[in-house]
């Protein structure tokens, strides 16, 4: 009840979903540098496309030569060439 009303208040007051811990946060840095937080999981990962998994659908990131510099349960941090982001639903 409390995530209810917790979502419902942050619709009311338009604070950013990140705000309410609520979808993913995705931070770039010109096109080479991406951070993920808040994700659930890592669906495939190759040096030229990661899905990750989130509570608000999909995440693919395409592009080359993809490392992964930070790895912890809840975010990543990605170096590469980045090309596309894209959102898919479940």
């Amino acid at each position: 009840m409390f995530k209810k009303l917790q979502k419902q208040a942050g619709e009311i007051l338009e604070f950013p979903s990140d705000v309410l811990g609520a979808g993913p946060k995705i931070t770039m840095i010109g096109r080479s540098v991406m951070t993920i937080e808040l994700f659930q999981e890592v669906i495939l990962f190759s040096d030229e496309e990661i899905i990750l998994g989130t509570s608000e659908g999909r995440i693919k990131i395409s592009g080359k030569e993809f490392v992964l510099t930070t790895v912890l349960p809840t975010e990543v941090h990605l170096k590469g060439w980045i090309t596309q982001v894209s959102f898919e639903e479940d």
